[in-house]
């Protein structure tokens, strides 16, 4: 009788109720997997536009180098030279 009434106490018990419940489980595993992905997918996406900006900033400092020397009487090939950006570019700096 006692564990009957044990059994039946715990089972109507608010904090228990769905305890097992093997569909609610499962709902709460995938909710935790697309949070982490979705972290995942986060993170990489910063990563990759910390190095775009990087190397947009080296080309935008590599053009105003260029354009200085060039604004100084240098060469496009020697400018070229110096900053490892086209002749092609450097010509449409000028």
């Amino acid at each position: 009788m006692e564990v009957r009434d044990k059994l039946y106490e715990l089972t109507n018990d608010i904090d228990n109720i769905g305890l097992y419940d093997p569909e609610k489980r499962r709902k709460e595993e995938e909710e935790l997997k697309i949070e982490y992905h979705t972290k995942i997918a986060r993170e990489e996406g910063i990563e990759q536009g910390i190095e775009k900006g990087i190397k947009q900033g080296t080309s935008n400092e590599k053009k105003f180098i260029a354009k200085n020397l060039l604004k100084d009487g240098l060469s496009a090939s020697k400018v070229s030279m110096y900053t490892g950006l086209s002749e092609k570019q450097i010509k449409s700096l000028i």
